[in-house]
Formats: structure tokens, sequence, C-alpha cells
């Protein structure tokens, strides 16, 4: 196995604890996608940096791909992009506050009118000289943000009167529960937007994109595709619902791996970390491991979780500290410091995978990926 004292030439990224993106499977990831929407367009979905794995990067990859659009959750995400140099739209998915507004028109950021309260304040406070770029959300059974169904007529009135003022670009909404074999209810929502957008378009006669399928509903809910569709944890190799796995050949993006900085000889009895919630049960060979909870590796795991080890498993002992976990080398032959340890993801014959790791913590791939702090470097592979 590599020494991780080997693994890079580069200088400026010194830690053993490394996030390798592999951009070949993003791109064969949206490849895949392509497939199903037969000549659909789609927006990459590339908020919270991307899901930890770098916005600038992905939203690169993802335009050389086709994306007509990026998705982001917040101004700033936009704004960092934008600083880029990257000019594609951008849709800013998450509310924003009425004064606001501005901002969006000076980096060129489409953003969503969350509720009607929202784009009341907006109308009455614009700007006549200024022309914002707006996309809007219909709340059809998430309840999250969105105007109502029954509104559409009081946001329709409101956009006339400052059509000057206002270009409205799209209209979407979102699905809870997508990834579910039992499609009733996301149905439900698309015969309701349905009737929103012919609303919309009878009195409006403007270009608007529609758009409502997340990941789980390209995948699974072909009825929503509409006129273009947002790939959010798709696009880096995850499944919402491990079934689909059957249905479209994702490649997950990341591998976490670090390296043992120490192995020591513990004598049967010891207690290992904080709290003293390990007491050796033999003779043991002990190795720390340079991660811990600020890097993004789950204080859950703590007495429960795995790592790899020269293709073998070698578990969590003691408490997951801060910057620091311990685990147990007892069986691993020719093991030593330096050694490559990881922490999703495949080595030899054996695998971490992302839905082992989210069974043990009780969560779901995007947790996992978006906690993965920024102190752990990225390496583009």
């Amino acid at each position: 196995m590599k020494n991780f004292s080997e693994n890079s030439k580069n200088e400026s990224i010194i830690r053993p604890t490394v996030l390798e993106v592999n951009l070949k499977n993003i791109e064969n990831n949206i490849l895949q996608f392509k497939k199903k929407l037969k000549g659909l367009n789609f927006m990459a979905v590339v908020k919270a940096n991307a899901y930890g794995l770098g916005s600038i990067e992905v939203s690169n990859l993802a335009i050389r791909c086709g994306a007509k659009y990026l998705c982001v959750a917040t101004i700033e995400e936009g704004i960092e992009i934008r600083n880029k140099g990257i000019d594609i739209p951008i849709l800013v998915l998450g509310g924003i506050l009425p004064g606001q507004y501005n901002i969006c028109s000076k980096y060129n950021l489409d953003f969503t009118i969350s509720n009607m309260l929202f784009f009341r304040q907006l109308c009455s406070s614009i700007d006549n000289n200024s022309v914002i770029k707006l996309h809007l959300n219909i709340d059809t059974g998430m309840n999250r943000i969105g105007i109502s169904p029954d509104e559409i007529y009081q946001f329709i009135y409101l956009y006339k009167k400052h059509i000057n003022n206002i270009k409205l670009n799209g209209i979407w909404t979102h699905f809870p529960s997508a990834d579910s074999s039992e499609r009733s209810f996301s149905l439900k929502q698309i015969e309701i937007f349905k009737k929103v957008v012919n609303i919309l378009k009878k009195e409006v006669n403007e270009k608007i994109i529609v758009h409502a399928a997340n990941s789980a509903a390209t995948i699974s809910i072909p009825e929503s595709y509409f006129d273009m569709v947002r790939i959010g944890l798709g696009l880096y190799g995850y499944y919402d619902n491990i079934g689909f796995k059957n249905i479209i050949d994702l490649q997950p993006a990341v591998t976490w791996k670090t390296g043992i900085v120490c192995i020591r000889q513990v004598a049967k009895g010891e207690s290992i970390g904080y709290g003293r919630t390990y007491i050796t049960v033999k003779n043991s060979k002990i190795g720390t491991i340079p991660v811990g909870y600020a890097d993004g590796y789950n204080r859950l795991l703590s007495n429960r979780g795995f790592v790899l080890v020269n293709g073998k498993r070698a578990n969590v002992v003691g408490r997951v500290c801060m910057d620091q976990t311990m685990i147990d080398l007892s069986d691993i032959n020719d093991v030593h410091e330096g050694e490559d340890v990881i922490l999703l993801g495949a080595q030899g014959n054996d695998t971490i995978s992302m839905y082992k790791l989210c069974e043990l913590i009780d969560t779901i791939p995007n947790e996992v990926l978006v906690n993965i702090s920024k102190r752990v470097p990225r390496v583009y592979i």
C-alpha cells in the first residue's frame, strides 16, 4: 500500500488527510443522466461548494459537459462563482431579502421568489432603472418556501404591473419524496404544478423555463422533466435511494483518505481516548490517524466506525477527537506509520461505501459530503 508521504508532489498539500475528487467519474455521471434526458437541458446544482467537492472545479466541468444553468443556495455562493469568470446563468435557489435584489442584479444572478409577502415588498422597493431576473417557486407540497398555487393570479397581477423591471426566467417546484418507490404524492405535485404553469403561460406571453426534477425525480419520475432538470447529489455519484442503482449507473466521485501517524502497543485492560470509553480486551496494536470531527469525521463513529488499512478493516476505538482518531490494528500484519488509511472509498478488495457510513451515523450522503471541512485539501484526479 502507498505511504501517504509519497502521495503528492504538490508542496501546498502537506496534510495526509485529503479528499480525492474524481472528475472523470463526475463526467461519467453527467453523461449517464444525459442518456436519460435525450437532449433535455440540465442545471448543475453546485450549492454548498458543490456538496463539498469544489464549486469552481465542478461548475467548469459541468459547463463543458453541457450544463445550461448553475444552481446555488445563497447569493455569496453565486458571487464566488461569478468572480471566477463563469458567465452562464446562475439561480439562487434559497430565498433572499427584498433589499438584496440589487446585489443579484450587480452579479447577474437569478433569484427565487419565495413567498408573496416577499414579492410585494420587492415590487414596492424596486428601482425603476433596475431589471431583475426571477424564478417563481410554487409550493406543491414541500411546505418550505414558495407561493401557494392559489396565489398565482396575485403574482401575475403584480408581475404585469412591474414587467418593465422584472424578467421572469423560470418557474419551478420541488419534491420532498421523489426517492420513494411510492410515487403518488410526487405525481399529485406534478398535476398541481402543471395547472399553475398553464395559467402562467396563458397570462404571460414570455419564454419561461419550467423545471421540477431533482436528481431522484430525474432518475425515477420522467413525468417531472418539463424544460430542464436540476441534478445535485447524482452529479457526485450518489443515490437518494440505493435501489436506483438498477436504473442508472453512477460512479462515486470521492475517496477520503488519511495516513497513520503513530502506532503503539497497548496492554490488555488499558483505556483508549477521552472518557475511557474503550478498554482493550487483549494486548493490542493501536494506530492514530490525523482526522477528527473538525475534519467532518463524525463523532458518532466513536467505537462503531471502521477504516481500511492494507485492504482490511480496522475498527475505530475510543472517542473520535477533534483532530485525531484511534484505530485497532491488532489483526493487520505488516502495517507501519505512514500507511494509507481509507475513510470513505475502496482499498484492495474492500470498500467503505457512502451508504454504510450513513447507516452508522443515521444520516444521508448529502450531509456526509458537505460536512467534510474546508481544512481537508481537495485533490482533483
